[in-house]
């Protein structure tokens, strides 16, 4: 049985109490991810740690749409969460919370969990159609480029869903997250957390004359790198 590219994204990122990071991670092994898997639209969650200046974590969900984290079930979740929940993220700090689209995609999911993840998060360029213009350079050369790249598995680009990314819950009362102010995520996974730092990333990425040109016309650029921590497919799912 073949299954749809999940097109929606859940994306949290936070930083957890020093003395709390154990429990916090016996709750989202035991209790959390198990939760949210199991919700109608979901495919698979992944916990991923920091490698480098970044939150200490990073917790992601594939899902069929943006849509499925309006709908019933997921909302109903959000908003009864049990006191196990309650209590564990009570201890995020500077966490954000993002709902994103997929854009476009360059290369297939990897046959395993790949081991490192780099996120570039930008804002398009300060004109008009500038957004347009990012989508069709990652699609038509960006992508293509960077995924040729040995070592790196998949890259995928998404927009964020500011309207369903600004649903008030009663989780997001206690967690308190911001809703990010960058439009674009573009995730790769990669085999090597150094990928980035090499040459042959770096033609890749600079290499031609209108990579230079948007790299140097994006707006509010952030760059972190993950870790693989834990991973939890729905049940039945490849």
């Amino acid at each position: 049985m073949t299954h749809p590219e999940p097109e929606g994204l859940l994306a949290f990122w936070a930083d957890i109490d020093a003395d709390y990071q154990l429990e916090y991670i016996k709750w989202h092994n035991c209790e959390h991810m198990a939760e949210r898997v199991s919700i109608p639209g979901f495919h698979v969650g992944h916990r991923y740690r920091a490698h480098g200046g970044e939150r200490d974590f990073f917790m992601v969900y594939e899902t069929d749409t943006a849509d499925v984290m309006e709908s019933e079930p997921y909302l109903d979740r959000q908003n009864n969460p049990t006191l196990w929940t309650r209590e564990s993220i009570g201890h995020f700090r500077k966490s954000m919370r993002v709902i994103y689209s997929l854009v476009t995609t360059e290369g297939k999911q990897p046959a395993t969990d790949a081991p490192y993840l780099l996120l570039v998060r930008t804002n398009p360029p300060d004109k008009p159609g500038g957004a347009d213009e990012v989508i069709r350079w990652y699609r038509e050369e960006h992508l293509p480029r960077l995924c040729a790249v040995k070592g790196v598995l998949r890259g995928r680009l998404y927009r964020t869903d500011r309207k369903i990314s600004d649903v008030a819950t009663e989780e997001r009362k206690v967690h308190g997250a911001s809703t990010g102010d960058q439009e674009f995520l573009a995730m790769y996974e990669m085999l090597s957390p150094n990928l980035p730092d090499s040459d042959v990333w770096k033609e890749a990425a600079r290499g031609t004359e209108w990579s230079t040109q948007m790299i140097g016309a994006l707006q509010d650029a952030s760059f972190e790198r993950y870790w693989l921590d834990f991973s939890m497919w729905t049940p039945g799912r490849p």
